[in-house]
């Protein structure tokens, strides 16, 4: 992407380093303000006295992103936007979605039989096109009226909704609703076990299959032989593969993980159907591509026909995505261009890792870093040590650490003397300062990763907590830089 100096220079700055490698969850790839892209700084000065008048320029907008989008990933267009990933792991919403792809697919409008004819009345056109996309996907009512994933023994799951069941923090799957996924060690089993449950679970409505590259529980990364057999296995199982890569995206050495050579070789005759990204790239939705394990029967060729089933989906909605937020992820996808995030993700994973493999000896045995690129999962209580804030699910034994995408962040003099290292204890003073003079406190629990609440912080190491007891407790415990 041809970019003037202008627009360059208005990117370049880097925020100094600091702890914090939570990053909303991996939700921050950046520091930057977006409005430092001057093609959208225009934008943002003209909607502060004209609201209006980018306001009629919303369609041309979110054309661009989705064909930056499109180019960026490789291919997958972001047909559906929602307010947060869980949002879009509904199988509810997957299910229609994949119903109105092939409602609208060529399969059914360019057919003389299937599509819509106007001397016949809207209903038997719908229970006609209902009942093709039906047999095309091996579904029954089951399917529709509820229909279930099956999902990795290892997955995050979700926050809440049907997926929550798979958690295993006991405050998430306390409140899970819906049915329950079906939950299959993909880690271990075979391709004859694999088919088997994959087969039992479309029996019983399961829609799809989905897993994540790289484990939000332990950092374990999906082997591309595994990924290979589960594309096959859900061909063979007309199931659609889900791959979740709200955490993965841009951090992996790839636009999505999957995209990495090692996978991208395994069953190239299929990809993905459907891939879930999150609000680190502006909005949380779900990406298709026309060439999935199921989709790509539906022979979408051409272009015209791709941007006429994304619009059908997309005007069942006042609009997909307001227009703030479309322009800060249009912001956030050039600056990814810009500055390659996917391959600066491998450097900040080998710069950190190195700096950990000098601390702290113990984390060259092997197994004792795991995750991919600048997806990093350590030990906790390495982790605590150091005085970074990670993400970390509550009853996990590792934290992930999950830093911006920054140039910075890749420089290994940096990161010792402002993230890891005792010479990190100015930046520390210097953030205190400032959440001093704003009111402000460190923003993540040091202990348990959630929002932190206490005024009774650490100012010497810029941390704080939550007010849950253990976390209470073992906080006082740390040791101070």
């Amino acid at each position: 992407m041809n970019s003037s100096p202008e627009k360059r220079d208005a990117i370049s700055y880097d925020s100094p380093l600091d702890h914090d490698l939570h990053s909303a969850w991996g939700s921050v790839y950046t520091n930057r303000s977006t409005v430092g892209d001057g093609e959208t700084l225009k934008l943002w000065q003209q909607y502060a006295v004209d609201k209006a008048g980018v306001d009629r320029k919303y369609q041309l907008l979110l054309n661009e992103y989705t064909d930056l989008f499109t180019k960026v990933f490789g291919g997958y267009y972001p047909i559906s936007m929602h307010a947060h990933a869980t949002d879009s792991l509904m199988p509810t919403t997957i299910a229609s979605l994949i119903l109105n792809t092939a409602a609208t697919s060529p399969l059914v409008l360019d057919s003389p039989i299937l599509r819509p004819k106007a001397d016949e009345k809207p209903e038997e056109t719908g229970m006609r096109v209902r009942d093709f996309a039906l047999n095309f996907l091996g579904w029954t009512e089951t399917h529709v009226l509820a229909p279930t994933f099956v999902v990795a023994d290892n997955i995050y799951g979700a926050g809440y909704g049907p997926m929550a069941h798979a958690s295993k923090e006991w405050e998430t799957s306390a409140i899970a609703a819906g049915p329950k996924p079906v939950v299959v060690n993909m880690r271990e089993a075979d391709e004859e076990s694999l088919n088997a449950q994959f087969a039992e679970a479309k029996a019983k409505g399961a829609i799809a299959v989905v897993f994540d590259m790289v484990s939000t529980e332990d950092g374990l990364v999906f082997t591309p032989e595994k990924f290979g057999l589960v594309k096959a296995c859900c061909a063979r199982n007309r199931l659609l593969l889900i791959v979740d890569e709200t955490m993965t995206a841009m951090r992996c050495g790839a636009p999505f993980a999957f995209q990495r050579p090692e996978y991208a070789s395994q069953g190239v005759e299929y990809q993905p159907d459907l891939v879930i990204f999150g609000k680190g790239i502006g909005v949380s939705g779900i990406a298709i591509s026309f060439g999935g394990v199921i989709t790509k029967g539906l022979t979408y060729t051409k272009p015209e026909d791709i941007r006429q089933t994304i619009r059908f989906w997309r005007a069942l909605v006042s609009r997909p995505i307001r227009l703030p937020i479309l322009l800060e992820a249009l912001s956030i996808l050039r600056a990814s261009v810009e500055e390659n995030w996917p391959e600066q993700s491998e450097r900040i994973g080998e710069a950190i890792r190195d700096v950990l493999h000098e601390l702290d000896p113990s984390t060259k045995e092997p197994g004792a870093i795991q995750g991919l690129g600048a997806v990093i999962a350590i030990d906790r209580d390495i982790a605590l040590r150091f005085r970074v804030m990670c993400a970390i699910r509550r009853r996990s034994p590792w934290a992930r650490l999950l830093p911006k995408l920054s140039s910075s962040s890749a420089d290994r003099e940096g990161l010792m003397k402002q993230v890891f290292g005792q010479e990190s204890k100015e930046q520390r003073q210097l953030l205190t300062q400032e959440a001093s003079q704003s009111g402000a406190i460190p923003l993540w629990c040091f202990i348990c990763g959630i929002e932190a609440t206490s005024e009774d912080w650490c100012r010497t190491c810029y941390l704080s907590y939550c007010n849950n007891e253990v976390c209470v407790q073992a906080f006082h415990r740390h040791a101070c830089i």
